[in-house]
């Protein structure tokens, strides 16, 4: 009832929008007060005042791709996971909470940047997409097939008013010709594995990244960044590739539904980015650095029948 009256009652002080998918769901980002933001380290401790109002399951995500559409399992893959803003730091914070049957993330050739990336081996398959329309403009970010546009145009376009991102070897997380505004202080990324390569296990992720109205690959830090505002809805998505063997993939779960939602922002979900919520307690905050025991992973048979 919470998430439905919080969202019900945001729609009134939304900014101006058009929907996006799934149609006529309005989801809520939770607004970090200064000082409360998560630090991006993969303890998720930070999180754990949030609230249910604001709570992403796998049963939330459909897969497009394989042809499972809405058969979960959880026994498979069973993921907890939150969206956030700041207009403090102006930053997207995402948090990933998932157990995985069979976890691939990482690459032999991950080179650890900032040591972001720990206890992870293997290839990168099991990783998140993720994609930010900050202003709500929708439209092409990606995969142009017109050939009336030049390389070099294309190359202009690609990211520049929405972008994509995800973990990639190398320390790259952006879907772009650079990954600058991914790494601090534009973005930055942290994951912890609990297993070996292709063993069932917990994979813990934060995310933080800036939002773009005209992001110039050529030009980063001179680029025009959108101002995250309290009330306005922001075009977002995130995708679960799901591997089992470590090769192709055997599930592509989208927030949003559609798979065109990686290189479309007309195809993302709608965000409204809330007002600080008088229902969580941001005093008792957890600010620790150790990844706690009691997980997602633990409590994932909750969701399996």
């Amino acid at each position: 009832m919470k998430k439905i009256a919080l969202i019900a009652g945001a729609i009134l002080v939304a900014t101006t929008c058009w929907a996006h998918l799934p149609e006529g769901l309005l989801r809520a980002a939770v607004q970090f007060p200064a000082g409360n933001e998560p630090i991006i380290d993969s303890n998720l401790a930070d999180w754990d005042v949030v609230t249910d109002a604001y709570l992403i399951t796998h049963e939330d995500l459909t897969e497009t791709v394989t042809g499972l559409g809405t058969e979960r399992d959880a026994a498979d893959l069973a993921l907890r996971g939150f969206v956030g803003w700041s207009p403090n730091t102006n930053k997207v914070y995402i948090m990933e909470d998932r157990y995985d049957d069979a976890v691939w993330v990482g690459d032999h050739t991950w080179d650890n940047v900032d040591g972001r990336g720990s206890g992870c081996s293997g290839n990168a398959r099991d990783f998140l997409e993720i994609q930010i329309d900050g202003d709500h403009s929708g439209g092409q970010f990606n995969s142009w097939k017109d050939d009336n546009l030049t390389q070099e145009e294309k190359d202009i376009l690609h990211g520049q008013q929405a972008q994509g991102y995800g973990l990639r070897p190398n320390g790259r997380y952006a879907w772009h010709k650079t990954y600058e505004h991914a790494l601090p202080p534009f973005g930055d990324a942290a994951f912890t594995c609990t297993n070996g390569p292709g063993e069932p296990g917990n994979f813990y992720a934060e995310y933080m990244y800036t939002p773009w109205n005209d992001l110039r690959w050529t030009d980063v830090p001179n680029s025009v960044q959108h101002i995250l505002t309290e009330g306005e809805i922001m075009g977002f998505n995130f995708t679960v590739l799901d591997s089992d063997t470590g090769g192709g993939y055997d599930g592509y779960w989208t927030l949003s539904g559609d798979t065109n939602s990686c290189h479309h922002a007309d195809f993302l979900s709608d965000f409204l980015l809330t007002p600080i919520d008088p229902d969580i307690d941001w005093s008792s905050q957890n600010r620790g650095t150790a990844v706690e025991d009691n997980t997602w992973g633990q409590i994932k048979a909750t969701f399996a029948e």
